[in-house]
């Protein structure tokens, strides 16, 4: 049973965690820090209210929406030095650079290197595969139309990074799995 409430626990954690980055997201994009399109809708409204003195108010609301794309290159695509002209960020860029923490692994591994990591049976391998996946959506979320920002990205791998517990580092693996399989438009 205990294992069963910390799984809902858990599943309820992770959406929470992916809500709260929307929210981040939609605030972020209000002063231009999200990715994907933005659009502003402006309403006005006016209201007259009439005393021993005439008031007029004129109220402007402004709402911004942030469209979050589908586009997402795998981590086979990011690895292949064909596709390296594609990269937005140095090939030497270290997972600690991109802001990746509590990795498990060395300070100067880079995305390059996470991109090629393997799984297994311990916390370690869960970790690896996550960031595996995390090398993807992180240069996904700086080049294409992707369904997270980068900040987005990087929140969610750390936290769940954090936790120790395979089962959550696997569920967001899944998460970026398929974010990363969104179809990639680049060369």
């Amino acid at each position: 049973m205990n294992k069963r409430r910390r799984r809902i626990l858990q599943t309820l954690a992770i959406s929470a965690l992916a809500v709260s980055g929307f929210i981040a997201a939609g605030a972020l994009a209000g002063v231009g820090f999200a990715g994907g399109s933005t659009s502003t809708d402006t309403t006005s409204t006016s209201t007259s209210t009439s005393t021993s003195t005439s008031t007029s108010t004129t109220t402007t609301t402004t709402t911004t929406t942030t469209t979050t794309g589908g586009e997402g290159c795998t981590p086979g695509y990011w690895k292949q030095p064909q596709h390296f002209d594609s990269w937005p960020v140095p090939l030497s860029t270290t997972l600690a650079g991109a802001g990746f923490t509590n990795t498990g692994l060395p300070a100067g591994t880079t995305l390059l290197e996470a991109l090629s990591f393997q799984g297994g049976p311990t916390v370690q391998d869960a970790k690896n595969i996550l960031l595996r996946q995390a090398a993807a959506a992180y240069l996904n979320s700086l080049s294409i139309a992707y369904a997270f920002t980068t900040s987005d990205v990087v929140s969610m791998v750390n936290d769940a990074l954090a936790t120790g517990d395979r089962d959550t580092i696997l569920n967001v693996k899944d998460v970026l799995d398929a974010a990363n399989n969104g179809g990639c438009p680049l060369n």
